[in-house]
């Protein structure tokens, strides 16, 4: 009896497998964050008042306890009474990191639907990081008066210095999919996919 030659290997430029590798990381860190997100606001207005005010139990060296108090009680309402659109921004969150971490998974293996899917994903994700950006600017000017009450260093870890780091994490997210959307649709890739496609056997 001959044995069949092994399949070979889907042979594809480098760039894609360093570009699909940080889709599998960003894909799998969306989707945990938006699945938190999308607990933390299922929750009791209580129970979310004492994850907040677990998260900013660190400040009690910089505020004085009744200040903190209202504090917490301001943010939690803040972010709570805009369940309603961070729900909704979680759950689209979940369905594109899940399509991106899925598609550059099988892209890494020359599967077509894995190139289609992640390409789609990479699109959708910067209006997504857009708008994501926008929440977070809504969040920070419901919270503003609230900011004035603390000490400068406390404004600044909790204030201005979270929103320029989501400033700077939608930035990099932005140009990372920008990439991935110009790069994928190069008439390189394309061929190397339908090479790819000719030998490596169907994904599962």
């Amino acid at each position: 009896m001959v044995t069949p030659p092994p399949t070979r290997s889907a042979t594809l430029p480098a760039l894609v497998y360093v570009l699909a590798a940080f889709g599998v990381i960003s894909g799998s860190y969306g989707a945990l964050n938006a699945v938190q997100s999308a607990a933390l606001f299922a929750k009791p207005r209580e129970v979310y008042l004492s994850i907040v005010t677990a998260k900013n139990e660190p400040l009690k060296g910089l505020v004085d306890d009744k200040t903190l108090e209202r504090y917490d009680a301001h943010e939690a309402d803040a972010r709570y009474g805009r369940r309603n659109a961070a729900l909704p921004i979680a759950g689209i969150g979940i369905v594109l990191s899940c399509l991106m971490f899925a598609g550059a998974m099988r892209a890494m293996r020359g599967d077509g639907w894995g190139l289609s899917a992640w390409r789609f994903a990479a699109a959708a994700n910067i209006p997504y990081q857009l708008v994501s950006l926008a929440f977070a600017w809504v969040i920070a000017r419901d919270m503003k008066s609230a900011l004035a009450e603390l000490p400068p260093m406390a404004k600044l870890w909790v204030g201005s210095g979270a929103f320029y780091a989501s400033i700077g994490f939608c930035a990099v997210a932005i140009v990372y999919y920008g990439i991935c959307v110009i790069y994928l649709r190069t008439p390189g890739v394309r061929t190397a996919f339908s090479v790819a496609a000719g030998r490596t056997p169907p994904s599962a």
